[in-house]
């Protein structure tokens, strides 16, 4: 039996689980930005009043060196609230509860259920892991959540791991949160 159209099968499938965790991870995302949103104009406006009031004092003195600083520190604030949002990510996907991980957990596997891969996850999801597939588990690693899938010779290895994927798609999506948090 040719393997071309099995291997074509499961990337086909691949494509499809990578799309809907993309998915998945993007409105997560566009939820926490919308929370973010508000919270960054309530900083942004404090801090501007804060440096409009100095740069009046200073007017005279150092008008080019204020303005200069106040841009410096706008830049601080947003670069904090994009973290602080990428941060708020990172938490909510830690915590998600055992339904959650265990459904995140089934599409990632299900594709891979009867290959010859070690799965590999967290302490956390051990057990979910354990349970929901039949691939044999290889051990813990460090991580939020997700597996890490492994061939036995070592040669192919999957990572499908929460903070891989959170990362991917943050980064492939960075322009658009400074856009969506401050036009």
């Amino acid at each position: 039996m040719p393997l071309e159209p099995i291997i074509e099968e499961i990337i086909r499938k691949g494509h499809q689980q990578v799309a809907e965790i993309t998915r998945s991870g993007e409105e997560e995302a566009e939820r926490i930005i919308t929370e973010a949103k508000d919270e960054s104009k309530e900083i942004l406006k404090k801090a501007r009043d804060e440096a409009e009031k100095e740069a009046d004092r200073l007017r005279r003195q150092e008008i080019s060196g204020i303005n200069l600083e106040m841009k410096k520190e706008e830049l601080l604030r947003k670069r904090d609230v994009v973290e602080k949002v990428y941060q708020l990510l990172l938490e909510r996907v830690e915590n998600l509860d055992d339904g959650e991980r265990e459904n995140l957990l089934k599409k990632m596997l299900e594709k891979y259920e009867g290959l010859d891969y070690l799965v590999y996850s967290n302490k956390k999801d051990e057990n979910i892991v354990k349970k929901i597939s039949k691939l044999e588990y290889g051990g813990n690693v460090d991580c939020l959540g997700g597996v890490i899938l492994e061939s036995r010779d070592g040669e192919y290895r999957i990572n499908l791991t929460f903070d891989t994927l959170i990362k991917e798609v943050y980064e492939s999506k960075l322009k658009e949160v400074y856009e969506m948090l401050f036009g």
